[in-house]
């Protein structure tokens, strides 16, 4: 039996008083960390190089044109480069503005998400206010931001997703993140 004074603090064995709220208690603070952490390391051959690597597919979809290295939850992974990557099944309505985020996963196999929201471009003053409104979606677990494409669709009759009809009722712009966070 050990010696206690009376006037000793009582010393407890319990350490409930240590534990701490789960970290990411807000999931949209845990995606902006991951999509900022899990990212494009480089090509295969030691350099992104700086030269644009999405693109319209051959036959379809998008493909992005060069072999890269990805860091998704610390782990680096190496990706080949892909064709014709299958549009998200669905149609865009007329006269609207929508982005679609090109992603990979740990597969190594890259993927299509969106559209993240469906702007309206008559709800805007410009283009380029309508372009901005466009939101992208969320960003998947265990995967890299690879870019993105704004589909700006005609007026006229409703795009479904296919490439040739991507490229004849609307305008495409690819934004790279592969160089993020990159400043020059």
């Amino acid at each position: 039996m050990a010696y206690k004074k009376f006037d000793d603090p009582n010393i407890k064995g319990e350490t409930s008083q240590r534990k701490v709220n789960q970290a990411f208690y807000d999931d949209t603070i845990r995606r902006a960390l991951q999509g900022i952490s899990n990212r494009v390391l480089c090509g295969t051959s030691g350099s992104a190089n700086k030269t644009a690597i999405l693109a319209d597919g051959s036959t379809c979809g998008i493909k992005f044109t060069m072999p890269l290295n990805v860091v998704i939850d610390g782990v680096i992974y190496a990706v080949a480069a892909q064709d014709n990557l299958a549009m998200p099944a669905g149609t865009q309505g007329t006269n609207t503005v929508s982005k679609y985020l090109v992603y990979v996963g740990t597969s190594g196999t890259a993927f299509i998400a969106g559209p993240g929201n469906e702007v309206l471009k008559t709800d805007y003053a410009t283009q380029a206010l309508a372009n901005a409104a466009a939101k992208l979606p969320d960003l998947p677990d265990n995967s890299c931001a690879l870019g993105y494409l704004t589909f700006n669709a005609n007026q006229g009759t409703a795009c479904p997703r296919t490439q040739q009809v991507l490229g004849t009722q609307g305008t495409t712009a690819y934004v790279d993140l592969v160089f993020m966070p990159f400043n020059g």
